[in-house]
């Protein structure tokens, strides 16, 4: 079998292994890969940005949204508010058990005439003579505070045998006095007692 002619190749061509090509051929595929190219980046440069692609499972890639979606025309769903239940006050103390304290009768006054004369005998039985004198002596000694100290230097013991009170402020008293020379001797009469002092005597030697 016989090959078929080969084309000479010549100044205008150039030989590319058995293909025979114009010299003019690759200069032209420049040209268009340049101009090509050109018009690639101009047509990225210039296209809109379609933003973030979807994400896996054809959802939009991105942060998550910070709240709950809502559209236009809907109001966006608001949390009940919480409601303050009152206290209920504290039940009322039971009653108590106790009744009040019954008032008890009040203890017999100091300036009672009975018991004015009887203090002033324990203070002269004690020898308290300052005391006694407060109280009445001071009233019914008619002479100063040193005589009538001096009156009772001859008692050795000193006793009220009784104490009556009278109407007016007055009672009635029997007095027994041991004498330092061992004899008794017997007073009665009466004392007038005013504002918690006795004010007057009458007492005599039986």
């Amino acid at each position: 079998m016989s090959s078929p002619p080969s084309r000479s190749t010549g100044p205008d061509y150039v030989r590319v292994g058995s293909t025979v090509f114009p010299r003019w051929l690759p200069w032209l595929v420049a040209v268009l890969l340049v101009a090509g190219g050109g018009s690639t980046a101009v047509l990225l440069a210039t296209a809109p940005d379609p933003g973030p692609g979807p994400g896996p499972g054809g959802q939009a890639a991105g942060p998550p949204p910070d709240g709950p979606s809502w559209s236009p025309g809907t109001e966006p769903a608001v949390p009940p508010t919480a409601t303050a239940t009152p206290t209920p006050p504290p039940p009322a103390p039971p009653p108590s058990t106790h009744p009040a304290p019954v008032p008890t009768p009040a203890p017999p006054a100091a300036d009672d005439p009975a018991e004015v004369v009887e203090e002033y005998y324990r203070d002269l039985a004690n020898r308290d003579f300052a005391a006694a004198w407060e109280l009445g002596g001071k009233y019914i000694a008619h002479t100063t505070y040193g005589n009538w100290v001096s009156g009772y230097d001859a008692t050795a013991a000193l006793s009220l045998a009784s104490a009556g009170t009278e109407g007016g402020g007055r009672v009635r008293v029997l007095i027994r006095a041991v004498q330092t020379d061992g004899t008794l001797k017997t007073y009665q009469g009466t004392y007038t007692v005013s504002g918690g002092v006795i004010v007057g005597a009458r007492v005599t030697e039986q």
